[in-house]
């Protein structure tokens, strides 16, 4: 539920979907409250370049979770010094890595889809057409986080540069350290055997059945393409982000249901029901696009005659049902998560 919110919170900034201010206006505002850009407590954006804002977007959570690993260790350290007999230091620092590790998989997890996302649109661009005089219309692209930036300068290729580091770092090292975790457990798990980097890694794979233990890679490169590397398509074929975004949940809503690789009936079913939610999100994104485009473009048509329906009351409104319905359903499974742990009977 948590990855619904984070997809369907970015429907207008990365597709470039034309919604009505009726979706936007509340959308945008949940967006910007679980967005991890702290660089606006501290100075207005309008005094930030957006490669400034990058950089404390992309390196304060790096910062965080390595101030967390360290003192995990030098707890463990504190501790081994008093130790009679001591164990080699070294194995005493990865234990004190493993205990918590737990808590910076959270912090990914929770952190990888906005940091992307906002890595991704360093090549998000606005086109304008402009009349120099006596010359041809011309067409200029600005940065749509900054407008200050025009495309394709120098100032917005040094922007972009980072964000290929940045890409490495977040996206892809993301994907990378989960599926390497998950690989390491592969033998433990199969054996029934855990040791002591099953436990820490247990956030990874505790929710899935063993076949599915890697489960959540997949899920993490879903989030991954639909918040951020679809905006590798350009923004001229922006409509195509839709239809990619549209293809990859109707295929996943259907895996989940074939395969369904949670342990619990009631977290495949949510999750099913979510999938389906989000790709009828998607459908009426579409649509509101087409209609919206269909009414710019050409004043005089009217988008009943190409789409069987003249407003957009009903399917905007039916957007903000499922997103709602969702939510109440997130607020249910925290509360019922949370007495299963704290064992509570519910």
């Amino acid at each position: 539920l948590f990855g619904f919110y984070q997809i369907s919170t970015v429907l207008s900034s990365t597709y470039s979907a034309r919604l009505p201010d009726k979706y936007t206006s509340w959308t945008d505002n949940l967006a910007n409250a679980i967005s991890i850009d702290w660089s606006g407590f501290f100075l207005p954006e309008q005094c930030l370049g957006y490669g400034m804002r990058l950089l404390a977007v992309a390196l304060s959570p790096v910062a965080l979770i390595a101030l967390l690993m360290g003192t995990g260790i030098a707890l463990r350290l504190y501790y081994w010094r008093t130790a009679s007999p001591r164990p080699k230091l070294w194995a005493e620092a990865a234990l004190g890595l493993l205990d918590l590790t737990p808590a910076g998989l959270v912090l990914i997890f929770c952190f990888v889809p906005s940091i992307s996302a906002s890595i991704f649109r360093s090549w998000s661009c606005q086109a304008y057409t402009i009349s120099p005089p006596n010359e041809p219309l011309q067409q200029v692209s600005y940065m749509r986080l900054d407008a200050s930036v025009e495309c394709g300068s120098d100032d917005h290729e040094s922007i972009t540069d980072v964000a290929v580091g940045f890409i490495v770092l977040w996206p892809v090292g993301s994907l990378v350290l989960f599926t390497s975790l998950l690989a390491a457990c592969y033998k433990p798990l199969q054996a029934k055997s855990p040791n002591a980097l099953t436990r820490a890694t247990a956030f990874l794979h505790r929710e899935y059945e063993k076949t599915w233990y890697w489960w959540e890679a997949v899920e993490l490169a879903r989030k991954l393409v639909l918040t951020g590397f679809v905006l590798l398509i350009p923004e001229k074929n922006a409509f195509l982000r839709l239809v990619v975004a549209t293809l990859i949940c109707s295929c996943y809503a259907v895996v989940l249901a074939v395969v369904r690789p949670y342990k619990r009936v009631e977290d495949n079913v949510l999750a099913v029901a979510t999938s389906l939610a989000l790709l009828l999100l998607f459908l009426g994104t579409n649509w509101t696009t087409i209609f919206l485009g269909i009414e710019e473009r050409y004043q005089e048509a009217d988008p009943a005659d190409v789409l069987g329906f003249g407003k957009l009351n009903a399917i905007v409104d039916t957007m903000i049902v499922l997103v709602a319905v969702a939510l109440v359903f997130f607020l249910i499974g925290a509360v019922v998560a949370a007495r299963r742990v704290a064992k509570v009977p519910t």
